[in-house]
C-alpha cells in the first residue's frame, strides 16, 4: 500500500499502477516461485520465496521475451508466464509447488522489521529518486543516461538481436538485460516505455533487493534477525538506481545466484536444480552489469582456495562453479556488452572523479588514460602524493560499510567456515575492481555498489556472532550506543569547504581533517572499550558488534540528512546541459505516435545540450531515439564501444570524440543544410530513412526541405518531414 500511495503522490495513474502490479505479481513472481520450488526447494516461508522467486521469474521472463521478440510476436508474450501457471495447475506432480510443503515461518518481528525497511525504501525511491526525474514529455531536463536507457527499452521492444538505436543497422553492444526486462513489461502491460522506466519498474525491483539481501544474510548467519539488519544496511547504499537500472537488476539476480551457489557448494540441499538456477541467474546478472560476475568469481575462488588448503584436495564443485561463472562472464562480455568498454588498469583511477582531485594533485590527465600508476605517484611532488593518499583514505572512510565484512576472518568460528571466505572473496573482488580498473566514465564504482548484499550479509553475521548468547538488555545497550556513536562519527567527519585562494597544501590538510578526526575517535573508542573490559569480561567477542553497528548508523545518518534536504527543497533534479524544450519533446512524441516502430529518422540532435550542432560536441544527445523511440541515422555516439575505446585521442574525452561514423554525420549535415533529391533518395534507399527531425536550435535547417519532402509537423523550432510520401 505504501508503494501505491507513493506512486499516486507523484501522479502515476492508478490503472497503470494496478496493471503493472498484476503483471509483476502474476507474470514474474508467481511463475518464478513455482519454478524455484520445482527446480530447487522452498525456503519455508513466503517472503524469501517471493524474493528468490522474483529473481528466477525475471530470468525466465527474459528468455520468453527473447523468443517471442525474435519471432516477431512480442504481443503474445503473455502466453509465456501463462504456460507456467497452466502447467503447475494441470500437472498433478507439479501442484504441490503451489504451497509450502515444510513451513518454516519467520518470526513476526522479522516481518515487521523488513516491512518498516520497505516503507522507508518507498519514501526514498519515490521522493528522492523517481520524483526527481519526470517522464517525457512532462520533464524539462534529462540527464543523458535517462534518455539513453529509454532508447534501449524502445529498441528492445521491437528486435532481437537489438540494433543500436542511435546508429540504425549497427548491433547494440551494451549490458542491456535490465532494459530487456522493461521491454517485456511493456509487451505484456501495454504501458508506455517511458512510464514503465521512469515510474513503475524501479520500485518492485527495490523491494526484491531488500528481500534477497535479507535472505542471503539469514542463510549465511543462520540467525533470523540478521535479515532485518541486512535490509537496514542496504537502505542508504543507492542500490535502487534510475540512472543505472542495470545495477539494480544485477544486484537482484547476482545476490539470488549467490544464495543458490552457497547452497549448491556447501549445503547441497537443492540438487542439480540449484546449479541450473544459479548458472542462469549469474548469466543474467552478468548481462546486466559486467561488475557482478567478477564479484561472484572472487567469492567462489577464495572459498575454493580455503577448502583446498584445509582439506588438501581439489574442491571440484567449487572449480566447476568458478568455470561456469568465468564462461558466463566471457560470454556476456563478448555477445552482450561487446567488449570492456574502453576499460584498462590503473591504481586508484576512481580518484580522478573526486571533485578536489585536480586541485590538490595538479593532475589534469583524462579519466581512463595513463598507465598502471596514477600520475601523482610519478610527479615526484610530495603534495600530489599526499593528496592522493588522502583521497584514498576518504574513499575508504566513505565506504567503511563495505570493509567491515573482512572482520569475518578475525573471528575463529567464522574463519573456519568456507561461506565466510566466499563473502570475503566477493568483497575483495569488488575492492580490487574499484581500485584497479580504469574506466573513462567511472564505471569502476559499480564494483562496490554491486557487492552491497554480500557486505550486508557479512556485517549481519559478525553482529550475530558477537551477540550470540547475550541478553536482550546487552544487545539493546550496545545497539543504541553504536547508533549514537555513528551519528557522532558522521557529524565529526564531514568534509570541510575550501576557502577561495587556499594553497594546495592547505587544501590537502583540510581534506585530511576528517581522517584525523576519525582516527582520534576510533582510538578513543578502542581505549574506552579496553578500559571497560572488566565490565564486559563475561561478554567476550562483543566488541566486534560495535564497529559494524557504528558504520551502519553512520550510513543511515547520511541517508537521513540527504532525505531531509531533499524534502526541504522542491526535489526536482536539474540537468542544465540536458535541457529539452517543450516543442522538441512534443515533436518527438508526435513522431513516435505517427511513425512505424522500425522507421529510421534523420536528425542532428546528437549533442547533449541540443546545440550548437557540431561533429565533436558532447555526443550524449538521445532526444529522438529516446523520446520518440525511433532508430536514427545518427544520434549520440558517446556510449558506443568505438567512442569509449578512443577516449583520450587528441586529448579529448570519449564524450567529445568525433563520430566513428563520419559518413553518416556528413550525410545528415548535408541533408539538413543543403538537401538535394539525390541525397534524400540515397538516405532512403541505403538506410531506410523515412523521416527528418529538423531542429533549428541545434543548427541551421535549409528551407529547401519544404520543397523536397512532405512537412508533416511543425511546432516552435522543430519541423518533421516525411520522405518518399510524394
Amino acid at each position: 500500500m505504501a508503494g501505491i500511495g507513493g506512486l499516486l503522490a507523484i501522479d502515476v495513474p492508478l490503472p497503470a499502477i494496478v496493471r503493472y502490479g498484476l503483471y509483476f505479481g502474476c507474470c514474474v513472481v508467481v511463475p518464478g516461485v513455482l519454478l524455484l520450488r520445482v527446480a530447487w526447494r522452498s525456503t519455508g516461508n513466503w517472503a524469501e520465496d517471493v524474493g528468490l522467486g522474483a529473481a528466477v521469474g525475471m530470468a525466465y521472463q527474459l528468455l520468453g521475451w527473447a523468443i517471442f521478440t525474435a519471432l516477431g510476436l512480442p504481443s503474445w508474450l503473455l502466453a509465456w508466464p501463462l504456460l507456467v501457471l497452466a502447467a503447475f495447475a494441470s500437472v498433478p506432480q507439479l501442484r504441490p509447488c503451489w504451497r509450502i510443503a515444510a513451513p518454516a515461518p519467520l518470526p513476526v518481528a522479522w516481518s515487521w522489521g523488513v516491512a518498516i525497511c520497505a516503507t522507508v525504501l518507498v519514501v526514498i525511491v519515490t521522493f528522492n529518486v523517481l520524483s526527481d526525474h519526470k517522464p517525457p514529455p512532462s520533464g524539462t531536463s534529462y540527464y543523458p543516461d535517462l534518455l539513453f536507457h529509454l532508447s534501449m527499452v524502445q529498441e528492445l521492444v521491437r528486435s532481437v538481436p537489438p540494433q543500436l538505436p542511435q546508429v540504425a543497422g549497427e548491433p547494440l553492444e551494451y549490458h542491456w538485460f535490465a532494459n530487456a526486462d522493461m521491454a517485456g513489461a511493456v509487451d505484456i502491460t501495454r504501458i508506455s516505455p517511458a512510464l514503465v522506466y521512469f515510474r513503475l519498474w524501479l520500485l518492485p525491483q527495490a523491494f526484491v533487493v531488500l528481500l534477497v539481501s535479507a535472505s542471503l544474510a539469514r542463510q549465511v548467519s543462520k540467525v533470523w534477525w540478521t535479515g532485518v539488519l541486512a535490509a537496514l544496511a542496504v537502505l542508504p547504499t543507492g542500490s535502487a538506481s534510475l540512472l543505472s537500472p542495470s545495477l539494480t537488476f544485477s544486484i537482484v539476480t547476482g545476490a539470488a545466484a549467490a544464495i543458490l551457489l552457497v547452497d549448491a557448494l556447501f549445503h547441497r540441499s537443492g540438487g542439480r536444480g540449484a546449479w541450473v538456477l544459479a548458472a542462469a541467474l549469474a548469466a543474467v546478472s552478468g548481462g546486466s552489469k559486467p561488475s557482478s560476475l567478477p564479484i561472484l568469481i572472487g567469492g567462489v575462488g577464495l572459498a575454493a582456495l580455503f577448502v583446498l588448503i584445509r582439506d588438501r584436495k581439489l574442491p571440484w564443485r567449487s572449480v566447476s562453479a568458478g568455470l561456469i561463472l568465468v564462461l558466463a562472464m566471457i560470454g556476456t562480455l563478448r555477445f552482450v556488452a561487446g567488449s570492456t568498454s574502453g576499460s584498462g588498469f590503473q591504481f586508484l583511477a576512481i580518484a580522478k572523479f573526486q571533485p578536489d582531485y585536480r586541485a590538490i594533485t595538479g593532475d589534469s590527465s583524462l579519466p581512463g588514460t595513463g598507465g598502471l600508476l596514477p600520475p601523482p605517484l610519478t610527479f615526484g611532488d610530495s603534495t600530489a602524493i599526499a593528496g592522493l593518499a588522502v583521497l584514498l583514505g576518504l574513499i575508504l572512510l566513505s565506504s567503511a560499510g563495505l570493509l567491515t565484512g573482512f572482520g569475518l576472518l578475525l573471528v575463529r568460528s567464522t574463519r573456519r567456515d568456507p561461506v565466510a571466505w566466499l563473502l570475503v572473496g566477493a568483497l575483495a573482488g569488488a575492492w580490487a575492481g574499484m581500485l584497479l580498473v580504469n574506466h573513462p566514465g567511472a564505471s569502476e564504482q559499480y564494483f562496490l555498489r554491486s557487492v552491497v548484499p554480500f557486505a550486508a550479509a557479512a556485517a549481519g553475521w559478525l553482529v550475530a556472532v558477537a551477540f550470540e548468547g547475550r541478553s536482550r538488555r546487552t544487545m539493546v545497550l550496545v545497539s543504541v550506543s553504536a547508533l549514537v556513536l555513528g551519528v557522532v562519527f558522521y557529524k565529526a567527519t564531514e568534509q570541510p569547504r575550501f576557502r577561495t585562494g587556499d594553497s594546495r597544501d592547505a587544501q590537502v590538510e583540510a581534506l585530511a581533517r576528517p581522517l584525523l578526526v576519525a582516527a582520534v575517535l576510533t582510538a578513543l573508542l578502542v581505549s574506552g572499550w579496553l578500559l571497560s573490559r572488566r565490565r564486559w569480561a563475561k561478554q567476550p567477542g562483543l566488541g566486534f558488534a560495535v564497529p559494524v553497528l557504528v558504520v551502519i548508523a553512520l550510513s543511515l545518518a547520511g541517508m537521513a540528512r540527504y532525505s531531509y534536504y531533499a524534502f526541504r527543497t522542491d526535489g526536482n533534479y536539474r540537468a542544465v546541459t540536458g535541457l529539452v524544450h517543450p516543442d522538441e519533446q512534443a515533436a518527438a512524441v508526435w513522431l513516435g505516435a505517427h511513425s512505424a516502430p522500425t522507421d529510421v529518422v534523420v536528425t542532428g540532435s546528437w549533442c547533449q545540450s541540443g546545440g550548437p550542432r557540431t561533429p565533436d560536441c558532447d555526443a550524449r544527445g538521445y532526444l529522438v531515439s529516446g523520446i520518440a523511440g525511433r532508430r536514427t541515422l545518427m544520434e549520440g555516439w558517446a556510449y558506443t564501444q568505438q567512442s569509449l575505446t578512443s577516449n583520450g585521442v587528441g586529448g579529448k574525452s570519449f564524450r567529445f570524440q568525433a563520430s566513428p561514423w563520419p559518413d553518416r554525420v556528413q550525410l545528415t549535415l548535408r541533408i539538413l543544410t543543403a538537401p538535394t533529391p539525390q541525397l534524400l533518395e540515397e538516405v532512403h534507399r541505403q538506410y531506410g530513412a523515412r523521416w527528418i527531425y529538423a531542429d533549428r536550435r541545434a543548427g541551421p535547417v535549409s528551407a529547401k526541405l519544404d520543397e523536397l519532402a512532405v512537412l508533416r509537423y511543425q511546432e516552435g523550432e522543430v519541423r518533421i518531414y516525411e520522405l518518399g510520401a510524394r
